[in-house]
Formats: structure tokens, sequence, C-alpha cells
């Protein structure tokens, strides 16, 4: 997902039925769980228990999208980052116009 190397916090998306199978053993306490769109019935009672945060604001998913980036640069300035510069990446497309 783009932001996240700003960050450096590791973030996955998954299909939401796909998430009960094994994305969900990475849920714990102090990570989060970011559903976009449609939940399905009782995600958020099994993320939960996981001691993980369930995050379901039920907004069209690019709203939350600009959510999670937003999420992102605090965390990224948080842990003293530069969310601009991201570390170890370089530029890999130069368009010439």
């Amino acid at each position: 997902m783009v932001g996240f190397g700003a960050s450096c916090f590791i973030a996955d998306a998954y299909p939401a039925m796909g998430h009960r199978h094994d994305p969900i053993s990475n849920a714990a306490p102090n990570r989060v769980t970011w559903i976009l769109g449609t939940q399905p019935e009782g995600l958020d009672t099994d993320v939960t228990r996981t001691g993980a945060i369930y995050a379901n604001e039920d907004r069209r998913p690019l709203a939350d999208l600009a959510s999670i980036h937003r999420v992102t640069l605090d965390r990224a300035r948080a842990c003293n980052l530069d969310p601009d510069s991201p570390r170890n990446l370089t530029r890999s497309v130069i368009l010439e116009g």
C-alpha cells in the first residue's frame, strides 16, 4: 500500500473474507486491522478477540484510504522519520518528456 514505507511499518491488503484464514494470525495488541468497504459479518468480533484494534469507518474506501495515509504520516513523524524521504528507497522510474 502506498505510503507505508514512509513510516517503516508493514502493511498488507487482503480480501476481507480471506482475513480469517491466515492474515488474522498477525492481528495482535497494538496492531490495527482496517476494513475498507463492507465488513463480513462477525469479522469485528474475530479481530478484537486477538487484542488488535479494529477500524471500520463505514464510508467509501477512498475516504478511508485518505485517513490511512494520514495515520501513516503521523506515525512517521512520531518515530522521527521523514515521510518525504523514506530510507533505502531510490528513484526507480524517470519519465522523460
